[in-house]
């Protein structure tokens, strides 16, 4: 199994072979050159998941790092928040000294000369190098450049600043410029796990340029009152190409709140009409055969003074794409793909939906929003539930602590599985085995292996969950996870020890390798210790479980000695009972060898 540390080297390699062959630093010839290599990776990394820039050279563009950098590794102006981001980089080339173990140094704190970067009319005597002085240029000509602020983005091991000494010292050292900190856990949890699911960052403001026909403004608008608040609810058509583009650069990070991910709804036969639609047709019938889009937008607006009567841009900002996500992700394939040029004179039919003002009932009413619209196709029972805030918590969680993929969207984590292969199948966890482990654990063996999925989603969904704070959550993670593994080494033990004669070894377990297993979890739940950490977990359930199964046959001999007279009892319906939970509880067997 790969550590995140493994998992995080295999993306940064593959960030370097996006770059031409012409840049050489990428493209380490001997073992000396790699590190290097995979430092500047890792600032890419940075630049494509925190900001959105996909192109390899408009993050090349950026990388600032070389002699007479002035301490500056890289830069990025957001023209949507109005900072100017300066970053210094530190990677490490172990895991040991990447996993917290080696900071940044002080003198490299100190190195940056930012003030004097932004500032160049009195630092005469200072020389940066091109990059620096392209920089400086483009600060220069920056309109209204009284509204930026300055901000350090310190992508490095950094301990400290979370007292009031530490934190002043810093700021004295980065010349009284605010700072953040991407340490190795946050680099973890906020670039790599979503790089890997093919998310960038969170688009904060989308312009979509229009073209004006007859001089007449392309839109229909009303203002709803509804349980989170007014909303205006405008109805437009937007150019296919449009957003194809904007799914194209944003992807997941669009469908927050669709109960499907990108490349999920980049699969069916619906999506085959919608592209035969778009590509066989030279007219604009797409526009009245599809049911288009609805974006759900905190704020948007529609400009028409561009300097020409044909021209308008829509401004949407925080857009979530909540139904139509199978079109707008089967435009995005059309946009990628040598068809591209069919998109052109074809029109979507897009639905802005913005909300006057935050309101705690605002999320309610949009995932009902988007529950109602996402009729389109079927949608699984555990689809229905991808967007709790819960399931995000324990994939969060579980990546943290044992550099696994809790998958509870459809196709999340395609990308870095199957089309990059950064991350091994078997660290997937899947979710309806995940949730059918925690109703074992809980007690309710029978149940986690007869109930249909919709039975289970309806009634057994984390319920005691969802009353808990996020670190109690994050407990409940660790512990389910136990209970997983438990499961998993069943399974793999189960396929190893297959043969003709005797597939599921039943003179040895009897029938806990298949039918059993949730039986098994839930026995070994009983002997999972409290302070149990997540390096532990694995080995501890794998051990548990041996001497439970060691055991097995014993168990079924009670049974059938307490529940029937005929030997072949039938334990195929007895696991799916409530007898079995009762059996176990009343069980004198000691499951643990001393």
């Amino acid at each position: 199994m790969k550590t995140k540390y493994e998992i995080l080297v295999s993306m940064l390699d593959d960030l370097c072979d996006e770059a031409p062959a012409e840049y050489k630093k990428y493209h380490p010839t001997n073992e000396a050159e790699v590190p290097k290599a995979r430092g500047l990776a890792y600032i890419h990394l940075l630049l494509k998941i925190r900001f959105g820039l996909r192109s390899f050279k408009d993050r090349e563009d950026l990388i600032t790092d070389g002699t007479n950098d002035g301490g500056i590794d890289a830069y990025y102006i957001s023209h949507a928040s109005h900072t100017i981001y300066f970053i210094q980089s530190k990677f490490r080339n172990t895991e040991q000294n990447f996993d917290g173990g080696k900071e940044i140094s002080i003198e490299d704190l100190a190195s940056m000369s930012i003030k004097e970067i932004v500032t160049p009319e009195n630092t005469d005597q200072i020389t940066f190098n091109g990059k620096i002085k392209k920089l400086q240029q483009t600060l220069s000509k920056l309109p209204n450049s009284n509204l930026y602020t300055f901000k350090v983005i310190i992508l490095a091991n950094l301990s400290g600043s979370e007292t009031k000494k530490g934190n002043a010292a810093f700021t004295r050292l980065l010349q009284g410029f605010k700072y953040e900190i991407f340490n190795y856990q946050r680099t973890y949890d906020e670039l790599l796990l979503p790089s890997i699911s093919g998310t960038c960052s969170q688009p904060g403001e989308v312009t979509i340029p229009l073209t004006l026909k007859d001089n007449e403004v392309p839109q229909a608008t009303n203002t709803i009152k509804t349980i989170g608040g007014n909303c205006t609810v405008s109805i437009m058509f937007i150019p296919a190409m449009q957003i194809a583009q904007m799914m194209h650069n944003y992807r997941n990070a669009l469908l927050i709140y669709n109960p499907r991910s990108f490349l999920g709804l980049r699969k069916g036969n619906i999506n085959s009409t919608i592209r035969n639609t778009i590509v066989k047709k030279n007219t604009n019938e797409f526009a009245l055969f599809n049911n288009g889009l609805t974006i759900v937008t905190s704020g948007s607006s529609f400009n028409k003074s561009l300097g020409s009567a044909s021209k308008a841009q829509l401004i949407l900002e925080d857009p979530q794409i909540i139904n139509g996500g199978q079109t707008a992700a089967t435009l995005a394939q059309i946009y990628d793909s040598s068809d591209r040029y069919s998109l052109k004179g074809k029109e979507v039919l897009v639905r802005v939906i913005t909300f006057e003002a935050e309101d705690t009932k605002r999320k309610k009413v949009i995932q009902q929003l988007s529950e109602a619209t996402n009729g389109q196709t079927t949608i699984t029972d555990g689809d229905r539930h991808a967007n709790d805030p819960l399931l995000d918590t324990f994939k969060k969680s579980i990546f943290r602590d044992f550099a696994m993929l809790y998958e509870h969207k459809t196709g999340e984590f395609y990308e870095g599985v199957v089309v990059k292969k950064h991350v091994p199948k078997d660290q997937i966890v899947d979710r309806d085995d995940f949730l059918r482990v925690a109703i074992a654990m809980n007690g309710d063996p029978g149940m986690a292996r007869s109930g249909g999925k919709k039975n289970l989603y309806a009634q057994h969904f984390f319920n005691a969950e969802h009353q808990m704070n996020e670190q109690e959550q994050e407990k409940s993670a660790r512990k389910y996870m136990y209970g997983y593994f438990v499961l998993r080494y069943l399974k793999t033990k189960s396929k190893q020890l297959k043969d003709l004669q005797d597939k599921y070894h039943r003179d040895k377990y009897g029938y806990a390798l298949r039918y059993g297993n949730y039986a098994v979890v839930s026995v070994c739940a009983r002997f999972r210790p409290n302070n149990l950490s997540a390096e532990s977990t694995q080995e501890k359930a794998e051990q548990v479980c041996e001497s439970v199964l060691s055991h097995w046959k014993e168990f079924e001999n009670e049974v059938i000695e307490k529940r029937s007279t005929n030997r072949d009892f039938d334990f195929a319906n007895y696991y799916k009972t409530q007898t079995v939970k009762e059996d176990i509880n009343s069980t004198q067997i000691k499951w643990l060898d001393e």
